[in-house]
C-alpha cells in the first residue's frame, strides 16, 4: 500500500516515525528541526519524472503502469530529499556553512536550471529564482557533509537517525500525483546542474544504509 511504502522509505528514522496532524499547508515532512514543503519536493519530483519520461516515453502517465511508476518516483524523491535534509541538519548542528565559492557555484547551478525551465514547469514548482536557490544550497551542503565524513559517512548518517524524529504528512503526501508537464526534454535537470557545478558524485543520494537494504526487501515483498 502507499502508506506501507512511505513508512518503508522513512524507516531509517531511528527514534520514531510519527505520522501526525497539525502540519502547515504544503508541508510534506519534518526531520528534527528541518521542514520540507511541497514546492521543494516538486524540484525532485520533476527531475525524476523527466528521467522516467526519457526512459519510457511521455505517455507513461496515461498507461496502465502509471500508478506503479508514480509511486516509485514519489518514493525515490522522498528518500532523496530526506537524505539531503538529514545531511544539511548535521552540518547546521556542527556550525558548518557553505563558503562564498560554494554559494557562487550553487547560484550558477540555479541559474542554468531555472533558465531552462518552461513556464509550465516554473508554475508547477511554484518557486521564484530567489527562493529556489535554497534548494541548491541545501544540496550543496548535504554533498559537502557526505564527502567530509569519508568512509564513515553511512555510519554518521545512521547515528543521526537514531536520535532524530521524523514526521510524515501521510494524508497530504498520498494525494500528490504526477502528470505530464510540458517542457524541454533535453533541458538540464536539477541534479545534472548540481553535478556540473559542484556535486561531481551523486553517491550520497544512492548509497544504501543497512536500513535501506531492508526497506527494499520488504517493499519488494509487499508488492508481490
Amino acid at each position: 500500500s502507499c502508506l506501507l511504502l512511505c513508512i518503508l522509505v522513512l524507516a531509517g528514522c531511528g527514534r520514531s516515525l510519527v505520522i501526525t496532524t497539525g502540519f502547515r499547508h504544503g508541508e510534506v515532512f519534518r526531520l528534527g528541526k528541518e521542514k520540507c514543503r511541497i514546492a521543494e519536493m516538486k524540484v525532485y519530483l520533476l527531475d525524476l519524472q523527466k528521467q522516467s519520461e526519457a526512459m519510457y516515453g511521455d505517455a507513461i502517465w496515461e498507461s496502465e503502469a502509471k500508478e506503479d511508476l508514480q509511486q516509485a518516483v514519489k518514493d525515490q524523491a522522498l528518500a532523496q530529499l530526506t537524505r539531503v535534509k538529514a545531511l544539511k541538519s548535521m552540518g547546521v548542528s556542527m556550525n558548518i556553512m557553505l563558503t562564498n565559492e560554494e554559494e557562487d557555484l550553487a547560484a550558477a547551478a540555479r541559474n542554468k536550471y531555472f533558465a531552462a525551465l518552461s513556464q509550465e514547469e516554473k508554475k508547477y514548482i511554484g518557486l521564484d529564482e530567489k527562493k529556489i536557490l535554497k534548494v541548491f544550497e541545501d544540496y550543496a551542503l548535504a554533498e559537502r557533509m557526505w564527502k567530509s565524513f569519508g568512509d564513515s559517512a553511512l555510519q554518521e548518517y545512521e547515528k543521526f537517525f537514531e536520535k532524530t524524529q521524523c514526521d510524515l504528512n501521510i494524508k497530504y503526501w498520498q494525494k500528490v500525483s504526477l502528470k505530464k508537464i510540458e517542457g524541454d526534454p533535453q533541458a538540464p535537470g536539477f541534479i545534472e546542474c548540481c553535478e556540473e557545478q559542484f556535486a561531481k558524485d551523486r553517491a550520497f543520494l544512492t548509497e544504501e544504509t543497512e536500513e535501506d537494504g531492508a526497506e527494499g526487501s520488504t517493499a519488494a515483498a509487499a508488492g508481490e
